[in-house]
């Protein structure tokens, strides 16, 4: 195996870890946003849109953070509390904010159920 090659699996390592880094940071961060019986962090999804030029300048790439709030929890003024909540927590973590920027994430959005999203940031 010549130079050439290690440096790009070191490289490619280098990424995965910290792709894995941010992942671990942002499913601590959004655990921590509500207590059990308000609701529960189910995960996050990344989508990136293929269809849009990567030289536009609307969103291409973005991150979903999903809950799911307790059935006593969906009046809709509570919602906007939550959305507010989790986003707050988003924009706290500069560390986070600054990792998702740079792996090339336009937006955050949230999700409480499998209909709607609300954008953060």
């Amino acid at each position: 195996m010549n130079i050439k090659s290690l440096i790009h699996i070191a490289t490619f390592a280098a990424a995965l870890a910290a792709q894995t880094a941010h992942a671990e940071n942002l499913d601590i961060v959004m655990s921590q946003v509500f207590p059990k019986d308000q609701a529960t962090y189910i995960g996050y999804e990344s989508v990136e849109r293929e269809d849009i030029p990567a030289t536009s300048a609307v969103d291409r790439k973005y991150l979903i953070v999903d809950f799911r709030l307790a059935a006593s929890q969906q009046a809709s003024e509570q919602l906007q509390a939550s959305v507010h909540k989790v986003c707050m927590a988003l924009l706290k973590d500069r560390e986070l904010i600054r990792n998702l920027s740079d792996s090339g994430y336009d937006m955050v959005s949230v999700a409480f159920d499998r209909r709607s999203q609300f954008d953060c940031l």
